[in-house]
C-alpha cells in the first residue's frame, strides 16, 4: 500500500451574498481551479486541499495549538459494512500529534498555499473557543508567508510563532473520506473537512498549481459541469449533490457540527467496465463487495450497465473520460447519521 498518498481538503462555504433566491442561494462554496500545467487533475475544477507534509504531524503543534486534546476532533473512518477501515497509509510517527489533528493542520495550510485564505486564530486562551465557524486571518506580509510555507510547508510553524495564531482546528468538521479508484495511477486517501466561514474572502490563485477560484453555490458548478464549461472528479460530483439538499447555511452549520462527532465511512470506488461505459460501485451498494478487486478495473466488456442492477443501488455511471454522469440511488440509506446526495438527470456531456 506504500504507494497511496495521504491528502486533507477542506469544503470551504461562505453566506452568499447574493438574495435574489433565498430558498437555492443561502451559501457558496469555494472552487478552486487546477492548473493546465498540473500532471494530476490539470483543468479539473476541485475543493483546496492537498497531500501532507512531515511538520504537519510535528510535535511543536502541541505547543501552538489549545486544547489539541479535545475529544471532539475525531477522524473516525469505518470501513465496509461497520468492518475497520483500510488503511492505505501509515500512522504518525511516534511522539508525533496525532492524526485528527495533523490532518486538519494539512488542510488549513494547503488551503493558505492554495488560495491565500489563512484559517487561523489569534492566540487568546481567555476566550472560550466557537467551533462552529472558522474566519480568514489578516496578517503582517501575508503574500510573503504564502510564498515561504509554498517553499516549505515548515514554515507553517514559523507563520503560527511569529503571528501568535494556530490553525482553527476545532472549526473543520469531518465529512467524508474518499479513496482514488482503480482507474487512475496515482492514489489518494483523501479525508473531506467541512468548513462554514460567516463572510466571503477574496481568493487568489497562485499562478502555479491554482489558476481560478470562484465561490458558487452547488447549483452554480452542477449547472456548469453538465453544460460541459467545468470538470468534476467523482468526490467533487457527490459532495456537491449532497450539500444541495441543504437551503440553510444555518442549518448546514448545524448538521455539520453534530454530525462528524459520529465519524464517517471510508468510500472506496468499485470500478466495473461495461459495454454501455463505466459503472462505479459505492458501499451498501447491493453489488458492492469488499475484495481485493477494489484496486484493478474490473472489466465486464460483455455485460451492459443494466445488467447490474440491484435492488439496492448506490452508484455513478460515467463516461468513457470517466467523468460522472449519472448518479442511482435505490433503497439505500446513509451511514452514520450522513444526507443522501441530490439526483440529477442524466447530464449531457
Amino acid at each position: 500500500m506504500s504507494f497511496w498518498r495521504e491528502a486533507s481538503s477542506v469544503i470551504l462555504l461562505t453566506k452568499s451574498s447574493n438574495m435574489k433566491n433565498v430558498y437555492r442561494d443561502s451559501f457558496r462554496i469555494l472552487c478552486i481551479k487546477r492548473s493546465e500545467i498540473n500532471s494530476y487533475l490539470p483543468n479539473y475544477t476541485v475543493f483546496p486541499g492537498g497531500t501532507t507534509e512531515k511538520s504537519d504531524s510535528s510535535p511543536e503543534w502541541t505547543e501552538i495549538i489549545p486544547d489539541y486534546t479535545n475529544s471532539n476532533l475525531n477522524v473516525n473512518i469505518i470501513g465496509y459494512s461497520g468492518s475497520p477501515a483500510i488503511k492505505f497509509v501509515s500512522d504518525n510517527e511516534q511522539g508525533s500529534i496525532p492524526k485528527c489533528l495533523s490532518l486538519r493542520v494539512t488542510a488549513i495550510r494547503e488551503t493558505f498555499e492554495e488560495s491565500g485564505i489563512l484559517l487561523c486564530k489569534k492566540v487568546n486562551r481567555g476566550q472560550p473557543e466557537n467551533c462552529a465557524t472558522v474566519n480568514h486571518l489578516e496578517i503582517d506580509s501575508i503574500d510573503r508567508w504564502r510564498k515561504l510555507v509554498q517553499k516549505n510547508a515548515s514554515n507553517f510553524i514559523n507563520l503560527c510563532n511569529e503571528n501568535n495564531c494556530y490553525p482553527d482546528v476545532g472549526a473543520l468538521h469531518l465529512w467524508s473520506n474518499w479513496l482514488t479508484p482503480p482507474l487512475l495511477k496515482t492514489k489518494f486517501d483523501t479525508k473531506f473537512f467541512l468548513a462554514l466561514i460567516e463572510s466571503p474572502v477574496n481568493a487568489s490563485p497562485d499562478g502555479i498549481e491554482t489558476s481560478q477560484m470562484t465561490w458558487n453555490t452547488p447549483d452554480e458548478m452542477l449547472s456548469q459541469f453538465v453544460s460541459g464549461d467545468e470538470k468534476l472528479v467523482t468526490p467533487q460530483y457527490y459532495e456537491l449533490l449532497r450539500l444541495r439538499q441543504f437551503t440553510s447555511f444555518t442549518k448546514l452549520t448545524n448538521f455539520a457540527c453534530a454530525r462528524s462527532i459520529e465519524g464517517c465511512e471510508q468510500i472506496l470506488p468499485m470500478v466495473i467496465a461495461t459495454k454501455d461505459g463505466y459503472l462505479t460501485l459505492l458501499p451498501g451498494d447491493g453489488k458492492y463487495n469488499n475484495s481485493e478487486k477494489y484496486l484493478e478495473v474490473q472489466y465486464e466488456l460483455d455485460k451492459h450497465l443494466q445488467d447490474f442492477d440491484s435492488d439496492v443501488m448506490h452508484r455513478l455511471h460515467h463516461t468513457e473520460e470517466y467523468l460522472p454522469k449519472k448518479i442511482i440511488i435505490k433503497n439505500y440509506t446513509p451511514k452514520f447519521g450522513h444526507i443522501l446526495p441530490a439526483i440529477l438527470s442524466d447530464c449531457k456531456i
